[in-house]
């Protein structure tokens, strides 16, 4: 048996779940689907294509009379040209140095493997966590060295194409930073720059959350208090008759309850007006969702959305639907909002739990208890991202945005007729123009370039690529649910497609 064949088969039996998820059978991995015959190259990095990424090229070492490889990537090599188990050993060693009290390690890419082999043989007691993206490398490693070290392992967990908040989980679960060694190469992270950037992003929140929460904890909670005291009010007034003619629900109430149909999510940028003027058509298909920043450009159409998406508690977040009506509209937030969006001219208010700490806010078991059965929604920080997880508890297997950029195509950064926009020519004057305002806004915030679905370059920044990897994140958890896109020229998201409107409605 060759050796790719000897660690796929160990990789099958310890790890079939994993297997499962990534939607790849066993003999899928060799060609013509037969197990044994030679490996599979759609599976490998081994294409003209990849050569531009990664090259795996002979070492000067031999073992055995076996040549020893490295590779190459952006000229630079990804281990030693001369020994690279040498290095492997060394760098084993140092990790296990690294902190006081190490009884985990964490390895953030890792090339064709053989430090996480040599950490393996070395440390057997220890849990192993590989983290690697793109299941392509991983595959890949398995030609080169023998991984069967890492796979008798009693703990050893394999983190192919996972969330950033899944990684951090795992890195806790493994005894914590404190405990946890982790390995994160400058040369194997640079084959995902996006992803590693956006977990070390999440890896630095988690390691000051405690911090962060008490602060924001301390500068917000007597606001959150006073708005969900007062929403409790208005909710016993609503459910009296007494304000307006809409009802309370909860969102768990919508589960699966649309199974089956598309879902269009409007969010608020630029891209936004190239579907604005066949926003009615699209309704007439469609289960149409929009975040509060698109509402106003929604309603300038004359199209009342199934649903508005308002998350944050803040003043701000409710001046996105201030002196707006949508009487046909269900309304989507959570206890904490401000109190005024309770008085939102709607048809229903249906709640989610609430990302507030209530048991610290004083309130009691019970009614924390009652506040959780409402149903929650994983954010990935923005509303677009509560928007597509409550698209996702509705049933939807086909989920499309419009106006979801996650950048600054042809350098706008609003759709027309937005809050935003409508602010700045409101406040605008003949010494601070609009196009001022808008200039500050583009280049206010770390700009970086990277590229749209079509290839071109997009202005972003690094909170809104940690945006589109949660996107891509939930691509790889649901892959029964599709993603699109109705504009090519927004910032790529893996995962996605690109979908134009005539498709959709034809």
């Amino acid at each position: 048996m060759s050796l790719f064949s000897n660690n796929v088969s160990l990789f099958f039996k310890r790890f079939a779940p994993l297997a499962n998820f990534l939607g790849i059978r066993e003999e899928d991995l060799f060609v013509g689907g037969k197990i044994g015959f030679e490996p599979n190259p759609e599976f490998l990095l081994l294409n003209e294509e990849s050569k531009e990424k990664i090259e795996i090229v002979p070492s000067r070492l031999s073992v055995g009379g076996e040549t020893v490889f490295t590779a190459k990537s952006n000229g630079k090599y990804l281990h030693s040209l001369y020994n690279p188990l040498r290095e492997a050993d060394s760098i084993a060693e140092n990790a296990k140095k690294s902190l006081s009290d190490v009884r985990s390690c964490a390895f953030f890419g890792f090339g064709l493997g053989y430090s996480v082999i040599s950490y393996a043989k070395k440390f057997p007691d220890d849990t192993l966590l590989i983290v690697e993206p793109n299941p392509k490398m991983f595959f890949t490693s398995l030609l080169y060295a023998d991984w069967s070290p890492v796979f008798n392992l009693k703990n050893v967990v394999i983190a192919l194409a996972s969330g950033a908040d899944i990684v951090v989980s795992l890195i806790e679960n493994a005894g914590g930073f404190e405990k946890c060694a982790v390995l994160s190469n400058p040369l194997f992270t640079q084959l995902s720059p996006a992803y590693f950037s956006a977990l070390n992003s999440q890896i630095e929140r988690n390691r000051n959350k405690d911090k962060i929460n008490n602060a924001t904890l301390e500068r917000f909670a007597p606001v959150w208090k006073r708005n969900i005291l007062k929403n409790i009010d208005s909710i016993k007034k609503i459910n009296e008759g007494r304000i307006a003619s809409c009802r309370i629900s909860s969102v768990c109430e919508y589960e699966d309850k649309f199974a089956g149909k598309p879902f269009v999510i409007l969010a608020a940028g630029p891209s936004l007006a190239e579907i604005l003027p066949r926003l009615a058509e699209i309704k007439k298909k469609s289960v149409v969702i929009a975040v509060d920043t698109a509402l106003r450009s929604c309603l300038r159409f004359g199209v009342e959305p199934d649903f508005i998406v308002l998350c944050d508690p803040q003043y701000y977040a409710y001046r996105h639907v201030a002196g707006l009506a949508s009487p046909s509209s269900v309304l989507v937030t959570e206890l904490a909002a401000y109190p005024s969006v309770f008085h939102f001219p709607c048809r229903e208010i249906s709640l989610f739990a609430s990302s507030c700490p209530l048991e610290k806010l004083g309130f009691d078991l019970s009614f924390v208890s009652d506040d959780k059965k409402r149903g929650s929604l994983t954010s990935g920080g923005s509303v677009s991202t509560a928007a597509w997880d409550f698209a996702r508890l509705c049933g939807a297997k086909k989920i499309y945005f419009a106006g979801l950029d996650l950048g600054f195509p042809k350098n706008e950064t609003h759709a027309r007729g937005s809050t935003f926009e409508e602010a700045v020519h409101s406040s605008s004057n003949k010494l601070s123009t609009a196009e001022t305002a808008g200039i500050a806004s583009l280049f206010g915030a770390n700009m970086i370039v990277d590229c749209d679905y079509s290839g071109q370059k997009i202005l972003t920044d690094n909170r809104m690529k940690m945006f589109s990897w949660w996107f891509e994140s939930k691509c790889t958890e649901f892959p029964e649910i599709e993603s699109f896109s109705f504009s090519a020229s927004s910032l790529k998201i893996p995962g996605f497609k690109v979908a134009s409107v005539d498709e959709f409605l034809s």
